[in-house]
């Protein structure tokens, strides 16, 4: 096992000027933060919704082309945001409205990673999956998806301002056979579920949501089961799905205690598996993120 002492120090970042990078970024749109609150709420009309998806043309286009998409087999058909709701229902709206604006909001972290699509359908996989555990649990949907979409939005922190150090970090973890997150620490003293962390509450995230990606590799062994429990198989899910198209590196196993806290038997994870398979190739065919700078 390589050693703190052994990693290139020269690869330090200073944690000061990370604060400041994020505290630059641009906020979530109002529109979005307007609808995630909507999801939240178990009273919320149909009509509000959809009065509120109007104000965004850009997601408006998006919710019409899922509507319209041959998974529900009614191509062409669905013309209004209304109609396109009743079809896809709020749950599944709440996901593609996350995933519609986290993919609008790649840009402007100007992220120039080569493996950019492989961290976007990573980011897709495991948001699907823990949308998938959160119902299992009768827990929020859309609040488990977004945590787990976001989840990484940390590595994008260090590849759209250090690239040559996101580059490095990457290979070291190849090379040594170590988690990405080990090499993150060793190399540059930072991991980026911190970084994720601080990037949640630059952009107001719930506390539940902040949590659960500072804690996603490491959730906490004693206690009751918690949405970090849920990204955390999530993002095991989704690296046993294999969706990126190229192999991983290596990854820690999922802690026993958050299967045991989610009561996860084999029969109900094959299951899970294909339903998280079958909803990721549905939305990765709408929501393509935006080519990468050269």
């Amino acid at each position: 096992m390589t050693t703190l002492a052994q990693a290139p120090s020269a690869l330090l970042l200073n944690r000061e000027a990370l604060a400041r990078d994020i505290r630059a970024l641009p906020s979530l749109p109002p529109v979005v933060m307007e609808l995630l609150s909507l999801m939240q709420k178990s009273d919320t009309a149909l009509d509000h919704f959809a009065d509120t998806l109007r104000l965004d043309q850009a997601l408006s286009v998006i919710v019409l082309q899922l509507a319209n998409s041959p998974f529900y087999g009614l191509s062409g058909r669905i013309s209004s945001v209304r109609d396109a709701i009743n079809v896809l229902g709020l749950r599944q709206l709440g996901t593609l409205v996350v995933a519609a604006a986290l993919n609008a909001q790649l840009g402007t972290l100007g992220a120039r990673s080569r493996e950019m699509q492989v961290f976007w359908r990573h980011s897709i996989a495991c948001g699907v999956a823990a949308r998938h555990l959160a119902r299992l649990q009768g827990w929020n949907e859309a609040v488990a998806f977004t945590a787990g979409l976001l989840h990484d939005i940390g590595r994008l922190v260090v590849d759209s301002h250090y690239p040559d150090r996101a580059a490095q970090v990457m290979a070291w973890a190849k090379t040594h056979d170590m988690s990405h997150s080990e090499a993150e620490r060793q190399l540059t003293g930072v991991d980026h579920t911190e970084l994720g962390q601080w990037v949640c509450e630059h952009w107001r995230f719930p506390t539940e949501i902040t949590q659960a990606i500072a804690q996603h590799h490491c959730p906490p062994e004693n206690g009751p089961a918690t949405l970090a429990d849920v990204v955390h198989v999530a993002d095991a899910m989704a690296h046993t799905l294999d969706l990126t198209g190229q192999d991983h590196e290596a990854e820690p196993p999922a802690r026993p205690w958050s299967w045991q806290r989610l009561k996860l038997s084999e029969e109900i994870l094959s299951t899970l598996l294909q339903s998280a398979e079958e909803e990721f190739h549905q939305l990765e065919a709408v929501l393509q993120p935006a080519k990468e700078t050269p």
